[in-house]
């Protein structure tokens, strides 16, 4: 290995885009192994940077720290190719299984962004105050009981405004 071409951790700390307290934390989890100097400066290869890019990669897309070290280890831990490469393709499929789920999560996410940005829109042009009680026809008034994200952002209604609402529809 080519001693120039090792790099300390800030330096791949600022290729990756991260921290150095990040990649301290992967090798401590033991997804990368760093070299270390005599005086224990950590140093990485060009290796040791894909890696981390891989793993920065799957962490970023939510999946877990588990599986990625499930991963990570699994052909060290294994006798022979055909009981790695089994057990590899498993831990795959898991993780193909996981990015299916966020999908799915993230295309209802933006269908509910969407519905949240064309309501909005229906206040683009109004001189009302944006409050429940400065605009009671306000579409977004309208609209909080089908969306959670309209919720979060209208103003939340105190105990004692629910309280006095109940009041006003029981009279």
């Amino acid at each position: 290995m080519d001693a120039e071409s090792l790099k300390k951790i800030g330096e791949v700390a600022d290729l990756l885009g991260t921290t150095p307290r990040a990649l301290r934390y992967y090798e401590e989890e033991g997804l990368v192994a760093a070299c270390r100097t005599p005086g224990g400066m950590r140093l990485y290869s060009k290796e040791d940077i894909a890696r981390f890019k891989a793993v920065l990669r799957l962490a970023h897309s939510g999946l877990p720290i588990s599986l990625i070290k499930k991963l990570a280890s699994i052909r060290s831990e294994c006798a022979t190719g055909e009981e790695s490469s089994h057990k590899v393709h498993a831990v795959l499929h898991r993780l193909i299984s996981q990015v299916k789920d966020q999908i799915v999560s993230l295309a209802n996410l933006e269908s509910e962004l969407l519905f949240a940005s064309s309501t909005v829109e229906g206040c683009f042009h109004c001189a009302n105050p944006p409050t429940r009680k400065g605009c009671p026809q306000c579409p977004v008034n309208q609209k909080l009981q089908i969306s959670e994200l309209l919720n979060l952002i209208w103003e939340q209604q105190g105990c004692q405004d629910q309280a006095n609402t109940k009041q006003e529809k029981s009279l």
